[in-house]
């Protein structure tokens, strides 16, 4: 409860922060329809000149692109900002006024910072996927439900690991940026579905890149494509990125030499 609190804390004052600028919000957000509109012409395009894409219909991608964009928004809420003020606090040597606080410092450092309008992308996402399901008429229950709901935290858990540790690299590599960008770039290729891609491609982004457990898996759970093989791998790679992020972390915090050195 007292994490939860905590959570909620930063939150608020993320909040109050945005809001003091107001026209800048809502340009953000009048931004993140744009950009869903220019996301569904697309797939409206490519569905002009075809039924399926790799055996995916229209509507199956929509599903897809609904849980990309619930992805982008959850990075961009909460774990890009954060990471990205880690990697700052360690080259300016300020990391230390994150390990003085009296509380785990990975999670402090994880949720500190919440860029609030990114909510809307969660919102459009949900309000997306949902809208393509229900065209589906895919059979939903409790249990379908909690599946994907835990494909989602798994995805989340994964990306997260690996965002911590990019971040944790820089308490030996002084600019991590252009890897940043490589991210972003391979992520873009997580809005269709890996099926589409050559097999070693295919392959590359499931078990090398883990793209698939992000955004193929938890769309293919909710229009009924649940692969029990996929969905065991995507929990056994959630857990295990997560416990070696964390180790990760720790062990580059005993190579940290911050202000008070």
């Amino acid at each position: 409860m007292r994490y939860l609190r905590l959570m909620w804390l930063f939150i608020r004052v993320s909040i109050q922060d945005d809001a003091a600028y107001r026209i800048d919000f809502l340009t953000q957000l009048l931004m993140s329809v744009v950009q869903l509109g220019a996301e569904l012409v697309g797939v409206w395009t490519i569905f002009s000149n075809t039924r399926s894409l790799a055996g995916w219909n229209a509507m199956e991608v929509l599903a897809l692109l609904g849980v990309f964009r619930i992805m982008a928004g959850v990075i961009t809420l909460f774990i890009a900002p954060n990471m990205r003020r880690i990697m700052e606090d360690i080259r300016e040597g300020t990391l230390d006024f994150v390990l003085m606080k009296p509380i785990n410092s990975q999670f402090y450092a994880s949720v500190r910072r919440a860029v609030v309008w990114r909510v809307a992308d969660i919102v459009l996402g949900i309000a997306l996927a949902g809208l393509a399901s229900a065209k589906l008429s895919a059979a939903w229950s409790l249990g379908g439900a909690l599946l994907f709901a835990g494909m989602l935290m798994a995805g989340v858990t994964i990306i997260y690991s690996f965002w911590l540790v990019l971040a944790t690299c820089a308490f030996w590599f002084t600019r991590l940026t252009n890897i940043e960008m490589v991210f972003w770039n391979v992520f873009e290729a997580g809005r269709y579905p890996v099926d589409i891609y050559r097999p070693w491609i295919r392959r590359g982004l499931t078990y090398v890149v883990p793209l698939a457990f992000l955004t193929t898996v938890p769309a293919g759970v909710l229009v009924g494509r649940a692969d029990p093989a996929g969905v065991g791998a995507a929990v056994g790679l959630a857990a295990a990125s997560m416990a070696v992020s964390s180790w990760f972390w720790r062990h580059g915090l005993r190579h940290y030499s911050g202000a008070s050195a």
